[in-house]
């Protein structure tokens, strides 16, 4: 079975998971750092992956609930494991899809995504939800490795897949209702665009 960063499955995607928490490391210490982090914040990470991403976060919020949502099981399970000693304390995991998010309206403070916004097939959809679960002056931070298509050499995988221009992201913020939004540019293409409901 070939590793598929869309649908990790058994244990090549347990692997790949492991990888991906280490190798997006410094995009996390660059992205996670363009916002400012009170105390007792509600955090969703969207597309949570292997859980690197709620851990980093447990330590820029003190006291924070931490969401973590995928929509591939395996990734649920590493979230898990990878946070077990705060798993249904203060993280709380959920297998599902940005486009219809298993949440209320207004109760996030920051909504995280991690290299995931290339495997949304409705982006449009998923910031709009993402818009209607965050509180009124709440946070999208949207990070990725890849910000140019023409200059990108990644491996062609099965399902969807599009890597968005910077513009491309602020347009479809401001689109779903964000303002305020800005775009953070680290080494190569990293990007961290931040937006405002």
């Amino acid at each position: 079975m070939k590793e598929n960063p869309a649908m990790p499955v058994g244990e090549v995607g347990a692997k790949m998971l492991e990888r991906m928490n280490v190798s997006h490391a410094p995009l996390r210490a660059f992205g996670l750092h363009t916002i400012t982090y009170q105390p007792h914040m509600t955090i969703l990470d969207v597309g949570c992956g292997g859980g690197a991403t709620i851990k980093d976060l447990l330590k820029l919020s003190e006291e924070s609930i931490i969401y973590g949502l995928d929509y591939a099981q395996k990734s649920i399970e590493m979230s898990s494991f990878n946070n077990k000693d705060e798993l249904n304390k203060r993280v709380f995991l959920k297998e599902g899809n940005v486009a219809q998010l298993p949440y209320e309206d207004n109760m996030f403070d920051l909504v995280t995504a991690v290299e995931t916004v290339y495997f949304w097939p409705d982006i449009t959809k998923g910031l709009e939800e993402i818009h209607r679960v965050l509180k009124t002056g709440g946070q999208i931070n949207i990070l990725c490795e890849g910000s140019d298509p023409e200059a990108i050499d990644w491996p062609k995988i099965d399902g969807f897949f599009k890597i968005y221009r910077p513009n491309e992201l602020q347009a479809l913020l401001v689109q779903a209702g964000f303002k305020d939004v800005v775009v953070h540019h680290g080494q190569g293409q990293y990007i961290s665009v931040v937006g405002v409901k």
